[in-house]
């Protein structure tokens, strides 16, 4: 289960309150190398717009254009801001925060992950403002599957005295939400291959550094540092896919 806490709300708020000058860089280089770590605190990153009207983002990792781009972003819309119809050549991944997000398919509201696979297309928009985590162009070409779930109407898939575990997807790569019931470290085993972390809600510590809500985190494969996620803490979690950019 996943809450639209009050960090994202405000989050959202910060962003409808910019007024960013409508210059769009068409070809951007940032955070790209996945044999590199890498980690923000979305909260003092900068806003940069997006071409289209009303919609803002906040970079986490990208390389290339517009239309071809692998990229990590949050991204908010503004009420009634939309984006034409598009395709997404490698797939596109993201994660309702806050508000409602929409297509020709339906409405996510906050809580919602979507996967979109490989060549599929849509005209996404929002009626009343929404802020999502996305990710785009970093499927399989193989990946055909589409994915629609609402975490709040699920139940965890695996559940321990320690944490609980909802997988979003299981295959080439994994991608799943996990809270913590109490301290502990997180297992060798999700981060060896390398592994990518939104905080949520709560905190996550390597021993040096909190890393707090709003923290973006991405671990190379064999990265030595091990995370302890803090009681009460949820985190999105992905692995198996900086070994092979797809």
């Amino acid at each position: 289960m996943i809450h639209t806490t009050v960090y994202w709300q405000e989050l959202y708020a910060k962003s409808q309150s910019l007024v960013l000058a409508q210059k769009p860089s068409l070809d951007l280089v940032f955070n790209h190398d996945l044999e590199l770590p890498a980690s923000i605190q979305i909260r003092g990153a900068r806003w940069q717009p997006f071409p289209a009207k009303g919609v803002k983002r906040l970079l986490l990792e990208r390389i290339g254009g517009e239309q071809v781009s692998r990229a990590t972003s949050i991204v908010s819309y503004e009420p009634g801001s939309y984006f034409e119809s598009h395709v997404h050549p490698k797939g596109e991944e993201f994660l309702v925060l806050s508000g409602t997000f929409s297509d020709e398919d339906g409405d996510y509201p906050a809580g919602t992950y979507v996967r979109n696979p490989p060549g599929s297309s849509h005209k996404p928009y929002s009626k009343d403002g929404c802020m999502i985590f996305v990710k785009l162009q970093q499927f399989k070409l193989t990946d055909n599957e589409r994915v629609v779930i609402n975490l709040n109407e699920t139940r965890p898939d695996e559940s321990s005295r320690q944490y609980t575990f909802q997988t979003l997807f299981k295959g080439y790569e994994q991608v799943g939400i996990v809270s913590a019931k109490e301290d502990f470290i997180l297992p060798e085993a999700w981060t060896a291959l390398g592994a990518e972390l939104l905080v949520l809600d709560g905190k996550l510590t390597d021993g040096r550094q909190i890393h707090h809500t709003g923290s973006w985190q991405r671990l190379p494969a064999d990265t030595p540092a091990k995370l302890t996620a803090l009681q009460g803490s949820t985190f999105y979690l992905k692995s198996g896919h900086l070994k092979e950019a797809w």
